[in-house]
């Protein structure tokens, strides 16, 4: 009878919290301002998708308007005359240049209605679809479109559209495509742009450039041949098997700004389960090639190091599942960032280490938070996605594996030099300095001299210039910055100022400003110890009086050097620095000088000369294009011969970069 009530109360109490706990998965994080209802058939023998969408589509600014504007990215992959093409062609990537017909790849609506919705009645607008090419007039560029509304839509209105298209999937060329049987889609279905006070923020798929879209609610069904494994965005609510061979997959995710999924009949599926301190857990999925068997635990290892770690200094995880794709070989796919799932990748060959594929998954996790979370315009701002999360899969992989090893690549091996690790000093530096005078750092990501300087600018420099930020304001307090920018603008879409604007809270206008020269000023950063003079005083001579030849001998004979140590800024940018004189007598002197000048000089009489200085001995500002001239010594050193060393290494590693490239 006991043992009858506690089975009872065990029911009653799962049918009281059931609700809760439903309701609680449900529960939405943010505003669901572009809603997606999608059902959608691949036929991988002509690598066609076709379905429909439904969007349900909210005016959340101040402003009403007249029209929608989309973004139709596959279009960038239906011609050689496209913008993303033509930029591509002019940097030497000749991405295309083998296509065949079947090739090719397109997103084409074929129809576009107003569904009866609130005050909207139901009209088409397929006849009021106009290409448009905001960003460079190019014609042949099909990549946005708009149309007009039979009246607009007002602030805090929504309107629901049924959009039916047709896409065929390309051959890789970049993020996306088919190759053999391994399919990864994204960015591949007609999407709303995102409506501004301002106006409408939709630009052409460009080269060097990402996404930017509303959050909202995903629900997608995906219909395919049933031997395919399917993993997506979000989570799986049921599989369907349907009596023609194929599987109807429905996705579901909510507060997210977009939906990939990817498919093949040869993954290999591991699954774990990761608990967050707070007793919350995420679901990990990996989709393994089976030719990497091998690397199942360091990817899984690498997803728990990241979601520990950025969990700890961005804010918790909030979603309940992550799916890490192992790409296919010469899918293209690799290394790309999407809710809740990301590309990540490997060599057949990738020795612990060597920074791969560890290094690659922490990378793509992060943009999670910086993209996914934190909703940056990918087009406008780069460098606030991917300088954010390359400090951050930087911080991650040292904190968890230590430093890497260095590690070259010939004819296809890798080649580790254990008595060789990386400092987190030397991350990224080498890039910053090729470019450090070519771009500021705020650029629209297609507007870059190159891809190089978009690289060095978007990647390299920000997070160079976060880690400085870092050694400057002290770790305590900048990893409290840090996670109150992440976590305050969750779902949101923050510009530069929004970040600035937490940083003075912690750190203060001067601060700030140093970051504005950083972000939008053209220059380098090069502070230098220019010369140590000292200078042997001779006895006191000439007509003293008693007290003043008193006082002379006196300072004569303590003080009988003269020392001045010159300080210069060789670059254009400003910024507060500690220079550090020792002393042949053991003692040292720590100076501040603001950097403002273009050159200051220390000026002491001592009892001892001066044999050594150094400007930002701490190496705070990493930054700093030559850290070579930031330190004298007016002592013989022993280490000279690492002079001759590392130039003979320079030029053996160049040798056999050579017969690298022979090889290739």
């Amino acid at each position: 009878m006991q043992q009858r009530f506690i089975s009872l109360g065990v029911i009653l109490i799962f049918l009281i919290s059931w609700p809760l706990l439903a309701q609680e998965k449900d529960k939405v994080f943010c505003p669901q301002v572009a809603n997606y209802n999608m059902d959608i058939v691949l036929n991988p023998e002509k690598n066609i998708i076709e379905g429909q969408e439904i969007l349900t589509w909210t005016n959340s600014t101040n402003q009403p308007t007249s029209e929608l504007w989309f973004h139709l990215y596959w279009n960038a992959f239906q011609n050689n005359r496209s913008t993303y093409l033509q930029e591509a062609q002019r940097e030497g990537r000749r991405l295309v240049a083998n296509f065949k017909e079947e090739d090719w790849g397109y997103c084409r609506i074929e129809s576009l209605a107003v569904l009866p919705a609130g005050n909207f009645t139901a009209v088409d607008l397929t006849n009021q679809m106009t290409f448009r090419q905001p960003d460079d007039n190019n014609p042949f560029d099909q990549t946005v479109f708009s149309v007009a509304l039979p009246r607009p839509v007002n602030p805090g209105e929504t309107i629901k559209l049924e959009i039916k298209f047709k896409a065929k999937v390309p051959r890789p060329i970049s993020r996306t495509g088919v190759w053999k049987d391994y399919y990864f889609i994204a960015q591949w279905f007609p999407k709303i742009g995102v409506f501004e006070n301002e106006g409408w923020n939709c630009h052409q798929y460009h080269a060097h450039s990402e996404y930017y879209a509303d959050y909202g609610t995903y629900d997608v069904k995906i219909t395919l041949p049933t031997a395919y494994i399917v993993g997506a965005t979000g989570e799986l609510v049921s599989s369907q098997v349907n009596g023609d061979g194929t599987t109807t997959h429905h996705f579901h995710q909510h507060s997210v700004h977009d939906f990939a999924w990817t498919a093949s009949p040869r993954f290999l599926v591991f699954k774990e389960k990761f608990r967050h301190t707070s007793g919350k857990e995420t679901e990990i999925t990996l989709l393994l090639q089976p030719y990497h068997r091998r690397l199942k635990e360091r990817y899984l290892l690498a997803v728990k190091n990241a979601l520990k770690y950025c969990s700890q200094w961005f804010g918790e995880y909030p979603y309940s599942t992550v799916t890490c794709v192992d790409p296919a070989y010469n899918s293209k796919s690799g290394g790309m960032e999407y809710p809740t799932l990301f590309t990540a990748g490997a060599y057949f060959l990738d020795p612990p280490g060597s920074q791969r594929p560890e290094g690659v998954t922490i990378h793509e996790f992060g943009h999670g938070y910086f993209y996914g979370l934190v909703g940056t315009n990918e087009f406008e701002h780069p460098w606030m996605d991917e300088g954010f999360t390359s400090f951050l899969d930087t911080e991650v992989y040292y904190a968890a594996y230590g430093p890497p090893y260095f590690t070259r690549r010939y004819f296809g091996f890798p080649v580790l030099f254990p008595q060789i690790k990386i400092p987190v000093e030397a991350e990224g530096i080498s890039r910053h300095r090729q470019t450090a005078r070519m771009d500021i750092m705020q650029r629209f990501a297609w507007q870059f001299m190159s891809g190089t300087s978009y690289g060095a600018n978007s990647y390299a420099k920000a997070e160079l210039m976060l880690r400085s930020l870092k050694r400057f304001m002290g770790e305590e307090k900048f990893w409290e910055m840090m996670k109150t920018y992440s976590t305050r603008h969750w779902f949101k879409h923050p510009r530069p100022a929004d970040f600035l604007q937490v940083v003075e809270k912690f750190a203060g206008s001067q601060t700030v400003d140093i970051l504005r020269q950083l972000i939008y000023q053209e220059g380098a950063l090069d502070c230098a110890l220019s010369s140590i003079k000292n200078h042997h005083l001779p006895p006191p001579r000439g007509l003293f009086d008693q007290n003043k030849q008193a006082l002379a001998e006196k300072q004569y004979s303590q003080n009988n050097y003269l020392v001045e140590i010159l300080v210069r800024r060789l670059g254009e940018i400003k910024v507060p620095v500690k220079v550090m004189i020792e002393f042949a007598d053991g003692t040292t002197i720590t100076e501040n000088w603001s950097g403002r000048e273009l050159w200051h000089k220390f000026v002491y009489q001592r009892p001892s000369p001066a044999v050594k200085a150094a400007v930002d001995p701490e190496f705070i500002w990493l930054l700093d294009i030559n850290r070579r001239n930031n330190s004298l010594t007016t002592r013989p050193t022993p280490w000279s011969w690492l002079k001759l060393t590392s130039r003979w290494l320079f030029w053996l590693q160049h040798s056999l970069e050579i017969l690298r490239f022979l090889g290739s």
